[in-house]
Protein backbone atom coordinates (compact mmCIF):
# COMPACT_ATOMS: atom_id res chain seq x y z
CA UNK A 1 0.00 0.00 0.00
CA UNK A 2 1.47 3.55 -1.15
CA UNK A 3 2.70 5.73 1.77
CA UNK A 4 0.22 8.38 0.65
CA UNK A 5 1.85 10.96 3.76
CA UNK A 6 5.13 10.69 2.41
CA UNK A 7 5.97 14.02 0.70
CA UNK A 8 7.51 11.65 -2.04
CA UNK A 9 4.10 11.12 -3.76
CA UNK A 10 3.21 15.18 -3.61
CA UNK A 11 3.38 16.61 -6.64
CA UNK A 12 3.43 20.98 -6.27
CA UNK A 13 0.64 21.49 -8.51
CA UNK A 14 1.21 22.89 -11.90
CA UNK A 15 4.76 20.98 -11.59
CA UNK A 16 6.18 17.72 -12.52
CA UNK A 17 9.26 16.29 -11.35
CA UNK A 18 11.97 15.53 -13.29
CA UNK A 19 12.30 11.54 -13.78
CA UNK A 20 14.94 9.76 -12.54
CA UNK A 21 18.34 9.31 -14.36
CA UNK A 22 17.89 5.72 -14.99
CA UNK A 23 13.86 6.63 -16.42
CA UNK A 24 15.18 9.40 -18.24
CA UNK A 25 17.69 7.54 -20.22
CA UNK A 26 14.95 4.77 -21.33
CA UNK A 27 12.64 7.68 -22.62
CA UNK A 28 9.84 6.76 -19.80
CA UNK A 29 8.62 8.94 -16.93
CA UNK A 30 7.71 7.67 -13.37
CA UNK A 31 4.14 7.31 -12.14
CA UNK A 32 3.22 9.49 -9.94
CA UNK A 33 -0.29 9.70 -7.09
CA UNK A 34 -2.22 12.21 -7.01
CA UNK A 35 -3.36 13.03 -3.47
CA UNK A 36 -7.32 13.61 -3.35
CA UNK A 37 -10.05 11.63 -0.94
CA UNK A 38 -10.94 8.71 -3.47
CA UNK A 39 -6.81 7.16 -2.56
CA UNK A 40 -7.19 7.04 0.91
CA UNK A 41 -7.68 3.49 2.28
CA UNK A 42 -9.25 4.09 5.62
CA UNK A 43 -12.77 3.81 6.41
CA UNK A 44 -13.76 2.45 3.41
CA UNK A 45 -15.32 -1.26 2.33
CA UNK A 46 -12.44 -3.24 1.91
CA UNK A 47 -13.91 -7.02 2.32
CA UNK A 48 -15.45 -9.77 3.33
CA UNK A 49 -19.26 -11.04 2.56
CA UNK A 50 -23.22 -10.61 2.91
CA UNK A 51 -22.32 -11.80 6.40
CA UNK A 52 -19.06 -9.92 7.69
CA UNK A 53 -17.85 -6.46 6.33
CA UNK A 54 -14.47 -5.50 6.54
CA UNK A 55 -12.79 -1.94 6.71
CA UNK A 56 -9.55 -0.01 8.03
CA UNK A 57 -9.05 2.86 9.95
CA UNK A 58 -5.93 4.75 11.46
CA UNK A 59 -4.46 2.86 14.21
CA UNK A 60 -4.50 6.12 16.35
CA UNK A 61 -8.54 6.14 15.53
CA UNK A 62 -10.93 5.63 18.26
CA UNK A 63 -13.38 2.91 17.82
CA UNK A 64 -15.32 1.19 19.82
CA UNK A 65 -17.52 -2.51 20.23
CA UNK A 66 -20.89 -2.51 19.40
CA UNK A 67 -20.74 0.79 17.27
CA UNK A 68 -22.92 1.07 14.40
CA UNK A 69 -21.72 1.92 11.10
CA UNK A 70 -23.07 3.58 8.24
CA UNK A 71 -21.86 2.35 4.90
CA UNK A 72 -23.46 4.62 1.98
CA UNK A 73 -23.55 2.73 -1.56
CA UNK A 74 -22.74 5.60 -3.99
CA UNK A 75 -23.57 2.89 -6.64
CA UNK A 76 -27.43 1.72 -5.53
CA UNK A 77 -29.72 3.91 -8.23
CA UNK A 78 -32.04 4.55 -4.80
CA UNK A 79 -28.66 5.75 -2.53
CA UNK A 80 -28.88 3.00 0.10
CA UNK A 81 -27.24 3.42 3.34
CA UNK A 82 -26.36 -0.11 5.14
CA UNK A 83 -25.91 0.00 8.44
CA UNK A 84 -23.35 -2.47 10.57
CA UNK A 85 -22.34 -2.99 13.86
CA UNK A 86 -18.62 -3.46 14.96
CA UNK A 87 -18.02 -6.60 16.52
CA UNK A 88 -14.46 -6.96 16.54
CA UNK A 89 -11.00 -4.76 16.40
CA UNK A 90 -7.52 -5.96 15.19
CA UNK A 91 -4.07 -4.68 14.98
CA UNK A 92 -3.09 -4.72 11.33
CA UNK A 93 -0.70 -4.12 8.69
CA UNK A 94 1.13 -3.94 5.25
CA UNK A 95 3.83 -5.89 7.03
CA UNK A 96 4.64 -9.52 6.68
CA UNK A 97 6.25 -11.49 9.65
CA UNK A 98 7.01 -10.48 12.88
CA UNK A 99 7.84 -6.70 11.66
CA UNK A 100 6.76 -5.51 15.17
CA UNK A 101 9.45 -7.16 17.15
CA UNK A 102 12.21 -6.82 14.92
CA UNK A 103 14.52 -3.51 15.62
CA UNK A 104 14.94 -1.22 12.34
CA UNK A 105 18.01 1.04 13.33
CA UNK A 106 17.24 3.86 15.25
CA UNK A 107 13.59 4.45 14.44
CA UNK A 108 9.99 2.29 13.81
CA UNK A 109 8.12 1.31 10.83
CA UNK A 110 6.23 3.84 9.06
CA UNK A 111 3.33 4.50 11.01
CA UNK A 112 0.72 4.81 7.58
CA UNK A 113 1.44 1.14 7.34
CA UNK A 114 0.08 0.54 10.99
CA UNK A 115 -3.43 0.37 10.76
CA UNK A 116 -6.41 -1.22 12.63
CA UNK A 117 -8.77 -3.60 10.59
CA UNK A 118 -12.76 -3.05 11.97
CA UNK A 119 -14.81 -6.51 11.55
CA UNK A 120 -18.80 -5.41 11.38
CA UNK A 121 -22.09 -7.60 11.20
CA UNK A 122 -24.55 -6.31 8.86
CA UNK A 123 -27.64 -4.94 10.27
CA UNK A 124 -29.54 -3.98 7.45
CA UNK A 125 -29.50 -1.40 4.45
CA UNK A 126 -32.29 1.92 4.45
CA UNK A 127 -33.51 2.55 0.75
CA UNK A 128 -35.96 5.05 -0.42
CA UNK A 129 -39.42 3.59 -1.77
CA UNK A 130 -41.14 5.87 -4.36
CA UNK A 131 -42.20 9.09 -3.00
CA UNK A 132 -38.79 9.13 -1.17
CA UNK A 133 -39.91 7.50 1.96
CA UNK A 134 -37.19 5.78 3.56
CA UNK A 135 -37.24 1.90 4.17
CA UNK A 136 -35.00 -0.21 6.75
CA UNK A 137 -35.20 -3.76 5.63
CA UNK A 138 -32.78 -6.74 5.62
CA UNK A 139 -30.21 -6.66 3.04
CA UNK A 140 -29.28 -9.63 0.34
CA UNK A 141 -26.51 -7.39 -1.40
CA UNK A 142 -23.65 -6.39 -0.25
CA UNK A 143 -22.14 -2.40 -0.45
CA UNK A 144 -19.72 -1.90 -3.00
CA UNK A 145 -16.08 -2.35 -2.93
CA UNK A 146 -14.47 1.13 -1.20
CA UNK A 147 -17.91 2.40 -0.20
CA UNK A 148 -17.44 5.12 2.34
CA UNK A 149 -18.01 4.19 5.92
CA UNK A 150 -19.24 6.70 9.00
CA UNK A 151 -20.36 6.28 12.40
CA UNK A 152 -23.69 6.64 12.25
CA UNK A 153 -25.34 9.65 13.22
CA UNK A 154 -29.09 10.39 14.28
CA UNK A 155 -30.50 10.63 10.65
CA UNK A 156 -29.37 7.24 9.63
CA UNK A 157 -30.67 5.57 12.45
CA UNK A 158 -33.94 7.72 12.91
CA UNK A 159 -36.00 4.85 11.30
CA UNK A 160 -35.48 3.16 15.00
CA UNK A 161 -37.14 5.89 16.63
CA UNK A 162 -40.29 4.64 14.23
CA UNK A 163 -40.17 1.20 15.23
CA UNK A 164 -39.80 1.42 19.00
CA UNK A 165 -43.20 0.45 21.35
CA UNK A 166 -44.73 2.24 23.95
CA UNK A 167 -43.00 1.53 27.10
CA UNK A 168 -39.78 3.59 27.38
CA UNK A 169 -36.65 2.51 29.19
CA UNK A 170 -33.73 3.96 28.20
CA UNK A 171 -32.03 5.75 25.11
CA UNK A 172 -30.31 4.27 22.01
CA UNK A 173 -26.58 3.83 22.81
CA UNK A 174 -23.74 3.95 19.83
CA UNK A 175 -20.72 2.62 21.59
CA UNK A 176 -20.27 4.76 24.41
CA UNK A 177 -22.12 7.85 23.00
CA UNK A 178 -25.79 8.18 23.77
CA UNK A 179 -28.62 8.78 20.91
CA UNK A 180 -30.61 11.03 23.07
CA UNK A 181 -33.35 11.58 20.25
CA UNK A 182 -33.78 7.85 19.64
CA UNK A 183 -35.84 6.62 23.04
CA UNK A 184 -35.69 2.92 23.57
CA UNK A 185 -38.91 1.25 24.30
CA UNK A 186 -40.81 -2.14 24.51
CA UNK A 187 -43.91 -2.82 22.90
CA UNK A 188 -47.14 -3.47 25.04
CA UNK A 189 -48.09 -5.71 22.28
CA UNK A 190 -45.36 -8.44 23.15
CA UNK A 191 -45.55 -8.58 26.84
CA UNK A 192 -47.59 -11.56 27.29
CA UNK A 193 -45.32 -13.58 24.81
CA UNK A 194 -42.98 -13.56 27.77
CA UNK A 195 -39.64 -10.90 28.66
CA UNK A 196 -36.30 -12.03 30.51
CA UNK A 197 -33.97 -9.79 32.16
CA UNK A 198 -31.02 -11.19 32.51
CA UNK A 199 -27.72 -9.58 34.65
CA UNK A 200 -24.90 -10.17 36.52
CA UNK A 201 -25.11 -9.13 40.38
CA UNK A 202 -24.68 -5.11 40.46
CA UNK A 203 -25.50 -4.54 36.90
CA UNK A 204 -28.65 -2.67 37.16
CA UNK A 205 -31.77 -5.27 37.21
CA UNK A 206 -34.31 -3.81 39.56
CA UNK A 207 -33.32 -0.13 38.19
CA UNK A 208 -34.32 -1.41 35.11
CA UNK A 209 -37.86 -3.22 36.43
CA UNK A 210 -38.29 0.25 38.42
CA UNK A 211 -38.16 2.05 35.54
CA UNK A 212 -40.23 -0.13 33.41
CA UNK A 213 -42.59 0.01 36.31
CA UNK A 214 -42.48 3.67 36.23
CA UNK A 215 -43.75 3.73 32.21
CA UNK A 216 -46.46 1.21 32.93
CA UNK A 217 -47.50 3.32 35.80
CA UNK A 218 -47.83 5.86 33.20
CA UNK A 219 -49.69 4.45 31.30
CA UNK A 220 -51.93 3.26 33.35
CA UNK A 221 -52.65 6.62 34.81
CA UNK A 222 -53.39 8.38 31.07
CA UNK A 223 -55.77 4.88 30.79
CA UNK A 224 -53.37 3.95 27.90
CA UNK A 225 -52.64 0.31 29.25
CA UNK A 226 -52.68 -2.40 27.33
CA UNK A 227 -51.74 -4.65 30.46
CA UNK A 228 -51.07 -5.49 33.61
CA UNK A 229 -47.89 -6.05 35.11
CA UNK A 230 -47.60 -7.77 38.78
CA UNK A 231 -44.06 -6.95 40.95
CA UNK A 232 -43.80 -9.45 44.00
CA UNK A 233 -41.05 -8.10 46.13
CA UNK A 234 -39.52 -9.51 48.90
CA UNK A 235 -36.68 -7.43 49.33
CA UNK A 236 -38.89 -4.08 50.07
CA UNK A 237 -36.75 -2.02 46.89
CA UNK A 238 -39.67 -0.92 44.93
CA UNK A 239 -42.28 0.94 47.12
CA UNK A 240 -40.27 3.17 48.66
CA UNK A 241 -37.19 2.40 47.56
CA UNK A 242 -33.72 0.88 49.38
CA UNK A 243 -31.66 2.71 51.22
CA UNK A 244 -30.17 5.75 48.94
CA UNK A 245 -32.62 5.13 46.42
CA UNK A 246 -36.24 6.43 45.22
CA UNK A 247 -39.93 3.70 45.18
CA UNK A 248 -42.62 3.65 42.72
CA UNK A 249 -44.72 5.14 45.27
CA UNK A 250 -42.33 8.45 45.06
CA UNK A 251 -43.66 8.99 41.17
CA UNK A 252 -46.45 11.48 42.62
CA UNK A 253 -47.51 12.33 39.21
CA UNK A 254 -49.23 8.58 37.99
CA UNK A 255 -49.72 7.50 41.47
CA UNK A 256 -53.13 6.58 40.06
CA UNK A 257 -51.57 3.83 37.69
CA UNK A 258 -50.27 1.57 40.55
CA UNK A 259 -52.08 -0.51 43.47
CA UNK A 260 -49.96 -2.10 46.58
CA UNK A 261 -50.46 -4.92 48.73
CA UNK A 262 -47.78 -5.45 52.16
CA UNK A 263 -47.21 -7.60 54.47
CA UNK A 264 -44.91 -4.32 56.37
CA UNK A 265 -47.44 -2.67 58.76
CA UNK A 266 -44.93 0.13 58.47
CA UNK A 267 -45.98 0.74 54.54
CA UNK A 268 -49.83 0.48 55.62
CA UNK A 269 -49.46 4.35 56.56
CA UNK A 270 -49.47 5.01 52.94
CA UNK A 271 -52.92 5.68 51.95
CA UNK A 272 -52.41 3.53 48.50
CA UNK A 273 -50.82 0.99 50.47
CA UNK A 274 -53.50 -1.70 51.52
CA UNK A 275 -52.70 -4.92 54.06
CA UNK A 276 -51.85 -8.35 52.44
CA UNK A 277 -54.30 -11.30 52.87
CA UNK A 278 -54.72 -14.89 51.48
CA UNK A 279 -57.65 -16.70 52.54
CA UNK A 280 -57.18 -20.37 53.49
CA UNK A 281 -59.53 -22.16 51.29
CA UNK A 282 -57.67 -20.16 48.71
CA UNK A 283 -54.77 -22.34 48.89
CA UNK A 284 -54.82 -25.58 46.97
CA UNK A 285 -52.13 -29.00 47.62
CA UNK A 286 -50.19 -27.91 44.60
CA UNK A 287 -49.24 -24.46 46.09
CA UNK A 288 -47.91 -26.77 48.82
CA UNK A 289 -45.88 -28.80 46.21
CA UNK A 290 -43.90 -25.93 44.61
CA UNK A 291 -42.17 -25.58 48.14
CA UNK A 292 -40.08 -28.66 48.72
CA UNK A 293 -38.22 -31.46 47.19
CA UNK A 294 -40.85 -34.37 48.05
CA UNK A 295 -39.64 -37.74 47.60
CA UNK A 296 -41.76 -39.58 44.96
CA UNK A 297 -44.16 -41.36 47.78
CA UNK A 298 -44.86 -37.41 49.50
CA UNK A 299 -45.69 -35.98 45.76
CA UNK A 300 -48.18 -39.14 45.43
CA UNK A 301 -49.85 -38.11 48.90
CA UNK A 302 -49.86 -34.31 48.24
CA UNK A 303 -51.59 -35.25 44.60
CA UNK A 304 -53.88 -37.73 46.36
CA UNK A 305 -55.33 -35.21 48.85
CA UNK A 306 -57.52 -32.95 46.61
CA UNK A 307 -59.07 -37.02 45.66
CA UNK A 308 -59.41 -37.66 49.49
CA UNK A 309 -61.00 -34.57 50.57
CA UNK A 310 -63.61 -32.29 49.07
CA UNK A 311 -64.42 -28.71 48.82
CA UNK A 312 -62.51 -25.17 49.99
CA UNK A 313 -61.62 -26.66 53.68
CA UNK A 314 -59.07 -29.88 52.77
CA UNK A 315 -56.27 -27.86 54.37
CA UNK A 316 -58.73 -27.92 58.17
CA UNK A 317 -59.86 -31.16 57.70
CA UNK A 318 -55.95 -33.04 56.34
CA UNK A 319 -54.50 -31.18 60.13
CA UNK A 320 -57.06 -32.99 61.91
CA UNK A 321 -56.81 -36.54 63.83
CA UNK A 322 -59.13 -37.97 61.29
CA UNK A 323 -58.06 -36.40 58.59
CA UNK A 324 -54.77 -37.97 58.64
CA UNK A 325 -56.38 -41.12 59.44
CA UNK A 326 -58.31 -40.90 56.37
CA UNK A 327 -55.04 -40.63 54.48
CA UNK A 328 -53.61 -43.57 56.24
CA UNK A 329 -56.83 -45.46 55.24
CA UNK A 330 -55.83 -44.09 51.66
CA UNK A 331 -53.14 -46.79 51.73
CA UNK A 332 -50.16 -43.42 52.50
CA UNK A 333 -47.31 -43.86 54.97
CA UNK A 334 -47.92 -42.51 58.69
CA UNK A 335 -45.00 -40.88 58.20
CA UNK A 336 -45.07 -39.52 54.81
CA UNK A 337 -48.67 -37.88 55.78
CA UNK A 338 -47.00 -36.42 59.12
CA UNK A 339 -44.23 -35.12 57.20
CA UNK A 340 -46.92 -33.38 55.28
CA UNK A 341 -49.13 -31.99 58.04
CA UNK A 342 -46.06 -30.45 59.94
CA UNK A 343 -45.06 -29.02 56.71
CA UNK A 344 -48.74 -27.02 56.00
CA UNK A 345 -48.57 -26.10 59.58
CA UNK A 346 -44.97 -24.40 59.33
CA UNK A 347 -46.62 -22.71 56.04
CA UNK A 348 -49.52 -21.11 58.38
CA UNK A 349 -47.41 -19.97 61.02
CA UNK A 350 -44.98 -18.46 58.74
CA UNK A 351 -47.66 -16.58 56.35
CA UNK A 352 -49.15 -14.73 58.88
CA UNK A 353 -51.17 -12.88 55.95
CA UNK A 354 -53.10 -16.16 55.40
CA UNK A 355 -56.77 -15.12 57.02
CA UNK A 356 -60.42 -16.41 57.53
CA UNK A 357 -62.16 -13.82 56.75
CA UNK A 358 -60.45 -11.48 53.77
CA UNK A 359 -58.21 -12.14 50.15
CA UNK A 360 -56.67 -9.50 48.23
CA UNK A 361 -56.18 -11.85 45.26
CA UNK A 362 -59.53 -10.59 44.26
CA UNK A 363 -58.30 -6.82 44.07
CA UNK A 364 -55.08 -7.60 42.94
CA UNK A 365 -56.56 -9.97 39.61
CA UNK A 366 -59.18 -7.31 39.28
CA UNK A 367 -56.52 -4.10 39.13
CA UNK A 368 -54.31 -6.60 36.59
CA UNK A 369 -57.22 -7.25 34.24
CA UNK A 370 -57.76 -3.07 34.81
CA UNK A 371 -54.32 -2.35 33.22
CA UNK A 372 -52.98 -1.40 36.44
CA UNK A 373 -48.95 -2.24 37.91
CA UNK A 374 -49.27 -4.22 41.27
CA UNK A 375 -46.66 -4.25 43.63
CA UNK A 376 -47.10 -6.88 46.30
CA UNK A 377 -44.62 -5.98 48.90
CA UNK A 378 -43.39 -8.96 51.32
CA UNK A 379 -40.02 -8.05 52.81
CA UNK A 380 -40.45 -9.94 56.46
CA UNK A 381 -40.79 -12.89 54.58
CA UNK A 382 -38.80 -15.55 53.26
CA UNK A 383 -38.11 -17.38 50.15
CA UNK A 384 -40.11 -20.28 50.63
CA UNK A 385 -43.18 -17.89 51.58
CA UNK A 386 -42.34 -15.78 48.78
CA UNK A 387 -42.76 -18.84 46.15
CA UNK A 388 -45.50 -19.83 48.06
CA UNK A 389 -47.39 -16.99 47.55
CA UNK A 390 -46.44 -16.25 43.82
CA UNK A 391 -47.36 -19.75 43.20
CA UNK A 392 -51.10 -18.91 44.57
CA UNK A 393 -51.27 -15.65 42.33
CA UNK A 394 -49.43 -16.63 39.22
CA UNK A 395 -52.55 -19.70 39.26
CA UNK A 396 -55.47 -17.81 40.13
CA UNK A 397 -54.59 -15.22 37.77
CA UNK A 398 -54.34 -17.75 35.09
CA UNK A 399 -57.18 -18.74 36.28
CA UNK A 400 -58.73 -16.08 36.18
CA UNK A 401 -57.82 -15.39 32.90
CA UNK A 402 -59.27 -18.96 31.28
CA UNK A 403 -62.26 -17.84 32.70
CA UNK A 404 -62.42 -14.20 31.04
CA UNK A 405 -61.07 -15.36 27.63
CA UNK A 406 -63.97 -18.57 27.69
CA UNK A 407 -66.57 -16.54 28.35
CA UNK A 408 -65.51 -13.17 25.99
CA UNK A 409 -65.07 -10.53 28.30
CA UNK A 410 -60.96 -10.57 27.77
CA UNK A 411 -59.47 -7.32 30.45
CA UNK A 412 -56.12 -6.49 29.69
CA UNK A 413 -53.23 -9.00 29.66
CA UNK A 414 -50.82 -9.22 32.19
CA UNK A 415 -47.59 -9.89 32.83
CA UNK A 416 -46.23 -11.69 36.03
CA UNK A 417 -42.62 -10.75 37.43
CA UNK A 418 -40.55 -13.59 38.88
CA UNK A 419 -37.34 -12.66 40.57
CA UNK A 420 -34.40 -15.41 40.81
CA UNK A 421 -36.46 -17.24 38.15
CA UNK A 422 -34.28 -19.96 38.13
CA UNK A 423 -35.64 -21.19 41.16
CA UNK A 424 -39.65 -21.98 39.59
CA UNK A 425 -37.69 -22.14 35.85
CA UNK A 426 -35.12 -24.53 36.37
CA UNK A 427 -36.91 -27.90 35.24
CA UNK A 428 -37.31 -29.67 39.22
CA UNK A 429 -39.81 -31.35 39.23
CA UNK A 430 -42.75 -29.92 41.04
CA UNK A 431 -41.35 -26.42 41.11
CA UNK A 432 -41.56 -26.16 37.35
CA UNK A 433 -45.46 -27.28 36.98
CA UNK A 434 -47.33 -24.33 38.11
CA UNK A 435 -45.24 -21.66 35.83
CA UNK A 436 -44.41 -24.13 32.99
CA UNK A 437 -48.31 -23.79 31.98
CA UNK A 438 -48.02 -20.36 31.88
CA UNK A 439 -44.69 -20.23 29.65
CA UNK A 440 -46.46 -22.78 27.44
CA UNK A 441 -49.81 -21.40 27.16
CA UNK A 442 -49.88 -18.52 28.68
CA UNK A 443 -49.62 -16.03 25.99
CA UNK A 444 -52.68 -18.00 24.77
CA UNK A 445 -54.90 -16.16 27.49
CA UNK A 446 -52.47 -12.87 27.66
CA UNK A 447 -50.96 -13.53 30.64
CA UNK A 448 -47.03 -13.74 30.52
CA UNK A 449 -44.03 -13.98 32.45
CA UNK A 450 -41.05 -12.08 32.61
CA UNK A 451 -38.04 -14.06 34.37
CA UNK A 452 -35.12 -11.75 36.07
CA UNK A 453 -32.34 -13.44 36.78
CA UNK A 454 -28.32 -13.72 37.05
CA UNK A 455 -28.25 -17.38 35.85
CA UNK A 456 -29.97 -18.03 32.55
CA UNK A 457 -27.67 -21.16 32.21
CA UNK A 458 -30.04 -23.05 35.18
CA UNK A 459 -34.14 -21.54 33.59
CA UNK A 460 -35.22 -24.86 31.21
CA UNK A 461 -33.77 -24.41 27.11
CA UNK A 462 -37.46 -25.48 26.16
CA UNK A 463 -39.01 -22.49 28.29
CA UNK A 464 -36.78 -20.12 27.87
CA UNK A 465 -37.10 -20.53 24.25
CA UNK A 466 -40.69 -19.40 24.50
CA UNK A 467 -39.27 -15.80 25.82
CA UNK A 468 -39.83 -12.98 22.56
CA UNK A 469 -38.14 -10.53 24.65
CA UNK A 470 -34.46 -10.39 25.94
CA UNK A 471 -33.35 -7.18 28.10
CA UNK A 472 -29.26 -8.21 28.70
CA UNK A 473 -27.07 -6.04 31.19
CA UNK A 474 -24.46 -7.58 31.37
CA UNK A 475 -23.37 -11.52 31.83
CA UNK A 476 -19.71 -12.82 32.25
CA UNK A 477 -20.21 -16.76 32.59
CA UNK A 478 -20.45 -17.79 29.21
CA UNK A 479 -22.56 -20.35 29.81
CA UNK A 480 -25.37 -17.74 30.51
CA UNK A 481 -24.46 -16.38 27.32
CA UNK A 482 -24.42 -20.00 25.25
CA UNK A 483 -28.11 -20.30 26.75
CA UNK A 484 -29.06 -16.69 25.52
CA UNK A 485 -27.48 -16.98 22.26
CA UNK A 486 -29.48 -21.02 21.45
CA UNK A 487 -32.77 -19.28 22.63
CA UNK A 488 -33.55 -15.87 21.39
CA UNK A 489 -35.62 -15.33 18.14
CA UNK A 490 -32.59 -13.18 16.93
CA UNK A 491 -29.12 -14.00 16.41
CA UNK A 492 -27.22 -12.84 19.42
CA UNK A 493 -23.98 -14.52 18.87
CA UNK A 494 -21.76 -12.01 17.46
CA UNK A 495 -22.59 -10.04 20.83
CA UNK A 496 -20.99 -12.36 22.40
CA UNK A 497 -17.89 -10.32 23.17
CA UNK A 498 -19.96 -6.85 23.49
CA UNK A 499 -22.38 -8.73 26.15
CA UNK A 500 -19.12 -9.20 28.41
CA UNK A 501 -18.02 -5.14 28.34
CA UNK A 502 -21.56 -3.98 29.07
CA UNK A 503 -21.16 -1.56 31.94
CA UNK A 504 -23.86 -1.13 34.98
CA UNK A 505 -26.53 0.29 33.07
CA UNK A 506 -25.85 -0.25 29.57
CA UNK A 507 -28.08 -2.91 27.67
CA UNK A 508 -28.81 -5.40 24.68
CA UNK A 509 -32.69 -5.34 23.80
CA UNK A 510 -33.80 -7.58 21.60
CA UNK A 511 -37.45 -8.14 20.66
CA UNK A 512 -39.23 -9.45 18.11
CA UNK A 513 -40.94 -6.04 16.78
CA UNK A 514 -37.85 -4.24 16.51
CA UNK A 515 -35.67 -5.54 13.41
CA UNK A 516 -32.28 -6.04 15.30
CA UNK A 517 -30.77 -6.20 18.97
CA UNK A 518 -30.83 -2.35 19.84
CA UNK A 519 -27.88 -1.55 22.41
CA UNK A 520 -29.74 0.80 24.75
CA UNK A 521 -28.71 2.88 27.87
CA UNK A 522 -30.90 2.79 30.86
CA UNK A 523 -32.62 5.40 32.32
CA UNK A 524 -31.09 5.78 36.03
CA UNK A 525 -34.28 5.54 38.04
CA UNK A 526 -34.15 8.88 39.89
CA UNK A 527 -33.44 10.96 36.95
CA UNK A 528 -36.30 9.20 35.01
CA UNK A 529 -38.37 10.13 38.17
CA UNK A 530 -37.74 13.73 38.58
CA UNK A 531 -38.36 13.93 34.43
CA UNK A 532 -42.18 11.83 34.99
CA UNK A 533 -42.71 14.50 38.06
CA UNK A 534 -41.90 17.12 36.42
CA UNK A 535 -43.99 16.42 33.32
CA UNK A 536 -47.13 17.23 35.03
CA UNK A 537 -45.37 20.82 36.64
CA UNK A 538 -44.95 21.67 32.97
CA UNK A 539 -48.36 20.86 31.99
CA UNK A 540 -49.82 22.92 34.87
CA UNK A 541 -47.75 26.26 33.85
CA UNK A 542 -48.68 25.70 30.35
CA UNK A 543 -52.56 25.68 31.80
CA UNK A 544 -51.27 28.69 33.56
CA UNK A 545 -50.74 30.33 30.85
CA UNK A 546 -54.06 29.34 28.94
CA UNK A 547 -52.76 26.48 26.40
CA UNK A 548 -53.54 22.67 27.18
CA UNK A 549 -50.49 20.70 25.66
CA UNK A 550 -51.61 17.92 23.53
CA UNK A 551 -51.25 14.23 24.61
CA UNK A 552 -48.64 12.39 24.26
Amino acid sequence: MANLSDERWKEPRGQESAPPEGLARIGRKPQTITMDESSNPYFRIISKDVREYHFIVPSEEWVELGEIVSIHDRRAERGATFLARITDLRHDSNYDGNWDTVIRGDGFYDSDHIFCRVVAEPLGCITKEDGGRERFRKSRTIPAKFSPVTKAEKEELRFLGEVMGDIEVGRLRNGSRDVKEIPVALHSDAMDHHMGVFATTGMGKSNFMKVFAASCMKMASAKKSKFGLLIVDPHGEYIFGAEGTKGLLHLDRYRDGIVCYSTDKRHLKDPLVSNLTVKRNEILPGDIEVLYDWTPAQREALEAVSRVFYGDGWLDDLLTPEGGAKMIAEGFHEKTVGRISRTIRTILDKNRYISDLTSSIPGIVNNLLAGKVVLVDIPTLGERSELFLLSILSRSILDRYKKESAEGQRGKRCLITVEEAQRVLGGGEGSLARFESIAREGRKFGVGLCAITQQPKLIDKQLLSQFNTFVILGLADRNDRTRLEESAKQDLSSLDVEIQTLEKGEAIVSTLKIPFPVPARVHLYEEYLDRLNGEGSAEKREERRGFTPPPD
